[in-house]
């Protein structure tokens, strides 16, 4: 009889396949952190961005392709809000006649913080209408003189893709109405349709983010963000809900016991169980079991 050749490739061939799955399985895991951690940032990055864009969209400017074009009594109306909402908000600052006196520079810090400095803004203030917001500047103090009532937003920045292009971001923003929230069967508050979608390019200066540009969005970007919150929805919809309580049977062991309510044990000493349903709310036997012990 003829004698089997051994293969002497055969173990390190095995070791080395051993060690190639044990690298696959780690890059796997590797992946798998990697990608939820990239998905929580990106999360973050999409509140940090909203956050930053609320005091400008919730007057909805109107579009503008560069800052040259852009309505500047807007713009500033929009660092107003930036700065009203600000920690600081209004402390220290004096009144007059019932309204809010902000030194320029104030507002010239939080026109650059959104809109940078193409625009020389420092030199603009006395030939800027602000009289759409019920707010006027005062050449002699060199101040805006703010009115103390607050404002409806008419719209707040949801933030829906991030694209980064060299030293630009260019974000896909979805305009929602403030008053367009509802509640479901549930009485959670369910986020509507944004009213519009827009692009918002962002710019560097200095290392600070500001907003260079303010379009409408075109159709195949609407329909993409329409068609990822319908899945969104569909894949809530289908996701079971943990918290609710039913009164489902489940099967589980029972100590059988005899005539006398003894439990039943065999040679062993070991207590008998056998299989019965039982109620998932309570701990009470059930009818099946009820008559599974009368029939002992």
């Amino acid at each position: 009889m003829a004698k089997r050749k051994k293969n002497r490739f055969a173990f390190p061939i095995g070791v080395i396949a051993m060690i190639l799955a044990v690298i696959g399985a780690v890059t796997v895991i590797k992946f798998g952190i990697n990608s939820v951690k990239n998905l929580a940032d990106n999360t973050a990055k999409k509140a940090e961005y909203e956050a930053f864009l609320t005091p400008v969209v919730m007057f909805d400017p109107d579009p503008f392709d560069d800052l040259t074009q852009a309505e500047i009594p807007q713009l500033v109306n929009s660092a107003v809000w930036a700065l009203l909402k600000s920690e600081k908000g209004t402390e220290g600052y004096a009144y007059s006649d019932g309204r809010i006196v902000v030194p320029q520079a104030d507002i010239e810090k939080y026109f650059i913080q959104l809109f940078g400095r193409e625009i020389d803004i420092s030199s603009m203030h006395q030939s800027i209408d602000m009289s759409d917001y019920d707010i006027t500047y005062d050449s002699a103090l060199k101040s805006y003189i703010l009115p103390i009532t607050g404002i409806d937003s008419a719209y707040a920045p949801k933030v829906y893709d991030i694209d980064k292009q060299g030293s630009s971001v260019i974000l896909t923003v979805g305009y929602i109405g403030a008053k367009a929230w509802a509640q479901n069967e549930n009485g959670e508050l369910t986020a509507p349709e944004p009213d519009k979608i827009m692009k918002i390019t962002l710019r560097e200066s200095s290392g600070e983010m500001y907003i260079s540009s303010i379009q409408n969005a075109d159709s195949q970007e609407v329909i993409a963000v329409v068609s990822e919150r319908h899945e969104e929805e569909m894949t809530d919809e289908a996701a079971p809900d943990e918290t609710a309580v039913t009164d489902e049977m489940l099967t589980a062991a029972v100590e059988v016991t005899d005539e006398n309510g003894e439990a039943v044990t065999d040679e062993s000493g070991n207590a008998v169980t056998e299989y019965a349903e039982v109620e998932k709310a309570t701990d009470e036997l059930t009818e099946t079991e009820t008559e599974t012990e009368e029939q002992i």
